[in-house]
């Protein structure tokens, strides 16, 4: 697992005159996107150098990886009254976990669309602890502060779209407590024995990231999975997120959700693996629902078809 890497400096360009703004692009010069294109180039191999290299290493020490979360003692979860914020077309089937699959998939679930020589999807259901949290998680806006004069709405670049605020309950009872970086502890001491792959090494030192990148204590790897925007690597580069390879370490050890604080807003959050689930565990809707809506509770029975695999395309099920 890596930290995300952030763009080198020195192959910034940019003009003196006047403060920065969302026209930015206007001033780069030819020779200065000329530069970048290089930059990138290599940046995009920099990013496959170190996921490709590190893979046969995370394979090795997997075995060691699963032990180190598996000694995490789980932790049991009661939900009372958390939050989905569900877009409105798809509200007659709030505890569906079909939107997790598509594309990049989550923070901590892998979508049908990440390079398929990575991580196979897996669905994950989403609630937050308070209705804040939920639509800040939902439309990524992180606080009320103004970005070059426009609000979190604004920055949305859209009209706001319909949604369905929809109460859940719950108890589940393996849980993985991320909400401290004391959590990662024992794997991080696991992470710390992989090197960085030489190539890798060697295209840091040419991109001039000075940067470490590689997870070697908790705390880093807490900041890697929650503090940094998880969407760059997949998004950029078609990768998992430190996040989600860490995901999916949990699940193979056993674990059937992660509890974390949100980036967001002022809440927790949780993501539910719907095909880990405990015979013991659920989530329910907290209200009625209208008679349409089929399934009113997410267990082990209505697991398979609240997964949401009938959405996606056949060849990514068989993945």
């Amino acid at each position: 697992m890596v930290a995300p890497k952030r763009i080198p400096s020195r192959v910034r360009h940019v003009a003196a005159d006047g403060p920065l703004g969302l026209r930015e692009l206007d001033r780069f010069s030819e020779t200065s996107l000329e530069r970048w294109n290089a930059a990138s180039q290599d940046l995009d191999e920099l990013h496959d150098s170190l996921y490709f290299g590190l893979e046969p290493e995370r394979r090795r020490y997997r075995p060691e990886l699963i032990a180190a979360l598996t000694s995490v003692e789980a932790v049991e979860l009661r939900i009372v009254r958390w939050c989905r914020a569900v877009t409105y077309r798809y509200s007659l089937a709030p505890l569906s976990c079909a939107g997790s699959l598509q594309f990049i998939g989550g923070r901590f679930n892998a979508g049908t669309e990440l390079d398929p020589q990575t991580l196979t999807a897996w669905p994950a259901l989403y609630v937050a602890e308070d209705f804040e949290t939920a639509f800040r998680e939902k439309f990524q806006l992180p606080s009320d502060s103004l970005t070059q004069g426009l609000t979190p709405k604004d920055m949305a670049l859209g009209e706001g779209s319909s949604l369905a605020n929809v109460m859940v309950s719950g108890h589940l009872m393996r849980v993985f407590d991320m909400t401290h970086a004391a959590s990662l502890n024992a794997v991080s001491s696991v992470f710390r024995r992989i090197a960085m792959p030489p190539r890798a090494a060697k295209l840091r030192k040419k991109l001039g990231i000075s940067e470490a990148g590689m997870v070697r204590t908790a705390g880093h790897a807490y900041d890697a999975v929650l503090k940094h925007n998880w969407r760059v690597f997949p998004i950029q580069f078609g990768l998992p997120s430190p996040s989600q390879i860490l995901a999916e370490l949990i699940r193979a050890a056993g674990f059937e959700a992660i509890l974390y604080r949100s980036t967001k807003g002022p809440g927790r959050c949780v993501a539910v693996f719907a095909d880990r689930l405990q015979e013991a565990s659920f989530v329910e809707l907290a209200d009625p629902a209208p008679p349409e809506v089929r399934h009113r509770r997410l267990d082990t029975e209505s697991a398979i078809e609240l997964a949401g695999w009938d959405t996606v395309a056949a060849q990514f099920r068989a993945r």
